[in-house]
């Protein structure tokens, strides 16, 4: 996808009809818009979003008025009026045209709540336009919406995805990559399927009321297990609050110099806390395999030995093994004739004492299992030993890492007892307050660990009502074919949630990848970017001994999400050239449209940014002001900068101070804020490059 140009028409401040046509060359690949802070850079952004799908971000103001005041004031009533946003791209060879567009009749000073209508073409070979049914799903499979935030940005909202509330964001960017929304509803949706077919059953005429009995503890237990689910969901998303306000309130106090040693050492020790927690965990889940699989041979201290002396018994009295084998003895019985050559006739003293040995003699199953009991009830014994010595073992080093926990929970109190003994009021104020967002997370880990627990019980109450359930005689065939697809639609739930998660992990993991490639071509800090298994995205100090969080400022916080974008946009481009798109994902090279993204960052980070950002995408279009870019477009974006225009600002007032009331670019002077003018708007100027 690439933005060959838009056009706005009375669309909030734009007055009249202004268009933007963007920079498409390889090379000089970016667009900047400069435009003072409130001049309408932000109600650009939001015309991307709502031509391709109708919505408008929460921070922009009354969302009703989209057609321009100074047109509307002016109407007189009843004068039909509009305002539009038309979009031309190109996506997949194909040229596109996207227009959405309201329409209103001026009936007082306030606009109705608007109706916006869209249409969308597709320019043919040759010139003409076709228009394409259904536009705004044809968008959506083009760029799922779920996407757009990643490349329609804010630079002062990106920040949100590094913190712990980014990661559903995260999570949901993964699956609309792959397209996996569709085996996302399935896995929800199955096991409704399931119940509603249960409810068509019946059973025998005797069984029927136990049944029904069944099936409504069933919707019972379903509903406990949603609800909560719904209880555990709630208290995730406080508790990722929580881990964000504890992460903004740490990293407060490393920027403080006399908590800067202390909060360090906190970092170091909660690392290997968390290291030490897992360990144990991890040797908890062991040793409950261990006693799962082996825990039998904890009562078998004397079975063994009694079972070895009486098979000595019977060896003793020749019982086993058997002196004789009785198929040896039927053979001869059966040529009447003995090893020795003597007939054996029926009724003879010879042939009576031959049958008599035939009664004594062994079956070759019976010798082969005597002879395997005695090989593995000697070796219970030894098992039982190392059982009991795994199990020691264990518990040795269970122990040890809840004593190490002890110890590093101490430390860690110690240290906050320190920072709230130290003379500065503000770290007095930080530690209480990041004291009480860590009970206040803790409340929620009580709540999540709770709900799950209930959620098993529950889940296990279910399962053996569905086993009560399938046992039930069911009366006809339409009822045991029902119990078939029952089945079928359950396995196919299990299997669709596994494969699920294995696409998600497998796109996160090259995600990660190239996060980290990105990160080191741009960052000027040995930090280590990370895309967790939760989606979430970290920074960590490797420099020391040991890995702990790195503290993240803004800049490493608008380098972090921005190294996420590229490895979206790298991870949807390298779909598209290998054919690796799986249920109907999207692939392509896609655009990023940024405003304010080099927000309040120092010089480095805006040097760093602004080298990284042409390399983010093929087509990059950045709105700024003046006072966010400096000199950094001139010095840095130079080589890559294929188009600029300004966004000159409106206002009736007179009595502004201090505004910057014209922009020198390229040796020409534009209006960049005009001051006592005879509307409020905003108007959009091409800049003549050099």
């Amino acid at each position: 996808m690439k933005f060959i140009s838009v056009e706005l028409e009375n669309f909030r401040p734009y007055q009249g009809a202004q268009k933007i046509v963007f920079a498409q060359d390889a090379e000089a690949n970016v667009t900047v818009l400069w435009g003072t802070n409130g001049g309408g850079k932000t109600t650009l952004l939001n015309a991307f979003t709502w031509a391709l799908y109708g919505t408008l971000s929460d921070d922009l103001e009354n969302k009703d008025q989209l057609i321009n005041t100074t047109v509307w004031n002016a109407a007189a009533e009843g004068t039909p009026l509009s305002a539009a946003v038309t979009i031309e791209f190109e996506h997949g060879g194909h040229i596109y045209i996207v227009k959405r567009s309201v329409y209103a009749s001026k009936h007082g000073t306030l606009q109705p709540r608007p109706k916006p209508e869209v249409q969308l073409w597709r320019r043919e070979r040759n010139g003409n336009l076709e228009s394409v049914l259904n536009p705004s799903q044809r968008l959506n499979q083009i760029l799922p919406e779920r996407l757009s935030r990643f490349f329609f940005v804010n630079g002062e909202r990106i920040e949100a995805l590094v913190k712990h509330e980014g990661g559903d964001d995260v999570r949901e960017a993964v699956k609309t990559l792959l397209g996996l929304e569709a085996m996302e509803r399935a896995v929800v949706h199955l096991p409704k399927v399931a119940q509603k077919l249960r409810r068509s059953m019946k059973a025998d005429d005797a069984s029927q009321g136990k049944l029904d009995e069944l099936l409504r503890q069933m919707e019972d237990a379903e509903r406990m297990i949603q609800e909560q689910q719904r209880r555990r969901n709630e208290a995730e998303r406080e508790r990722k609050h929580f881990e964000s306000e504890i992460g903004v309130l740490n990293l407060k106090l490393i920027q403080l110099s006399e908590a800067k040693e202390l909060q360090q050492n906190r970092y170091r020790l909660e690392d290997h806390l968390k290291r030490t927690v897992t360990s144990r965990q991890g040797q908890e889940e062991e040793r409950a395999k261990l006693v799962g699989s082996n825990g039998f041979l904890a009562f078998l201290s004397i079975l063994p030995g009694e079972v070895l002396s009486a098979c000595e018994q019977l060896r003793e009295r020749g019982e086993l093994p058997a002196p004789l084998k009785q198929a040896f003895i039927d053979d001869l019985l059966k040529e009447s004739r003995c090893i020795c050559g003597t007939p054996l006739v029926e009724g003879s003293s010879h042939r009576a004492a031959l049958e008599h040995w035939r009664a004594r003699a062994g079956l070759a199953e019976v010798e082969a299992a005597w002879n395997q009991l005695r090989g593995i009830v000697g070796s219970i014994i030894d098992q039982r030993t190392q059982f009991h010595e795994a199990l020691r073992g264990f518990d040795e080093r269970i122990a040890a890492a809840q004593g190490e926990e002890r110890r590093l929970e101490h430390e860690i109190d110690e240290i906050g007892i320190k920072l709230k003994r130290l003379p500065s009021e503000e770290v007095v104020e930080t530690e209480e307050k990041l004291e009480a967002a860590k009970l206040a997370r803790d409340e929620k880990l009580a709540i999540i660990g709770a709900a799950d627990a209930e959620r098993k019980r529950l889940g296990i109450e279910r399962d053996d009502l569905k086993a009560q359930i399938d046992k039930l005689g069911v009366k006809d065939a339409r009822s045991r074919r029902i119990k078939n697809r029952i089945m079928a639609v359950e396995e196919a739930a299990t299997t669709l949630a596994r494969i699920l998660e294995l696409l998600s992990q497998g796109v996160r993991r090259r995600l990660d990848n190239r996060i980290q490639d990105l990160s080191r071509s741009v960052s000027f800090k040995s930090y280590e970017p990370e895309l967790t298994p939760d989606f979430e995205l970290e920074l960590w100090d490797s420099s020391g001994a040991e890995r702990v969080p790195a503290p993240k400022s803004t800049g490493e916080n608008m380098l972090l999400a921005l190294t996420f974008v590229g490895s979206l946009i790298g991870e949807a481009r390298e779909a598209q050239k290998r054919d690796r798109t799986v249920f109907q994902g999207i692939g392509g090279d896609f655009p990023v449209v940024m405003d304010a993204v080099f927000g309040n960052l120092d010089e480095d980070y805006r040097e760093a940014i602004a080298d990284f950002l042409p390399k983010l995408a093929s087509q990059v279009v950045i709105m700024t002001s003046k006072g966010q870019a400096g000199d950094i477009v001139e010095q840095v974006l130079r080589p890559r900068l294929g188009k600029q225009y300004v966004i000159t600002a409106h206002t009736t007032k007179t009595d502004v101070s201090s505004a910057t009331e014209t922009l020198t670019l390229d040796g020409n002077t534009y209006p960049y804020q005009v001051i006592g003018s005879e509307r409020t708007g905003a108007e959009i100027t091409e800049v003549n490059n050099r």
